[in-house]
């Protein structure tokens, strides 16, 4: 399927995930863990933080991941829970 033939929405998220892609991809470790500590705190604070629903978005990806990468992501999304 083409970018012209996806349904307006789903064009949109490939845009906002393209935009969110370039805007971190040269950050450093540091830089994006403080990005997801305070992305969490965040929606924690609204009250819409979804732990089950970041572990299930993590273990989606997770064939696509070094095996190095899944288990940081692990340990650092437990230790802001």
């Amino acid at each position: 399927m083409k970018l012209s033939e996806m349904p307006k929405h789903e064009s949109q998220d490939k845009k906002n995930i393209e935009s969110s892609y370039d805007e971190m991809k040269n950050c450093s470790a540091d830089e994006l863990r403080a990005r997801l500590v305070k992305e969490i705190q965040s929606q924690k604070s609204r009250g819409v933080f979804d732990y089950d629903a970041l572990m299930s978005s993590i273990e989606r990806i997770k064939a696509y991941l070094p095996a190095e990468t899944y288990e940081n992501m692990l340990r650092i999304v437990e230790s802001l829970r």
